[in-house]
Order: C-alpha cells, then sequence, then structure tokens
C-alpha cells in the first residue's frame, strides 16, 4: 500500500485482508474435518482387515505370514 494512501483506504485493504483470511480460515477447516473424517475411516478398514487377518490365522490353525495368506487366496 503506498505510503500516503488515505486512512480510509487503507481501513478498506485491511477490510478486505481480514475477509479473505476469515475465508481462507474457513476452508481450512473444513479440510481439516475432511481430513480427520479420512483418518477415521482408514484406521476403522485396518482394524477390520487385522481382524480379518486374524480370522483366517485362526481358521487355518497357523500363524501364517502376509506373503503366505495372499497366495493362498490367490
Amino acid at each position: 500500500m503506498p505510503r500516503g494512501a488515505s486512512i480510509s483506504d487503507r481501513r478498506d485493504a485491511l477490510a478486505q485482508t481480514q475477509r479473505e483470511l476469515s475465508a481462507e480460515l474457513d476452508r481450512l477447516r473444513r479440510e481439516e474435518e475432511y481430513l480427520l473424517l479420512k483418518v477415521r475411516q482408514a484406521r476403522e478398514q485396518v482394524r477390520y482387515y487385522e481382524g480379518l487377518l486374524e480370522l483366517l490365522r485362526r481358521d487355518w490353525g497357523q500363524t501364517p505370514g502376509l506373503s503366505d495368506l495372499v497366495r493362498r487366496l490367490g
């Protein structure tokens, strides 16, 4: 902003900057909520597949490695 800008111009520029920053903050909050949801969903999937892996190990009566399980399923 030019040094000789009027107080009114400065006030308007600051108000515009505040609106822009507020909008960006709202966008970032929404993005954070979305990412937290995705992390929660990913953790649920990991728990599901860990449970499935444990069930397969128990059903086969041993504790095969992951590569062995994949080979058997294929």
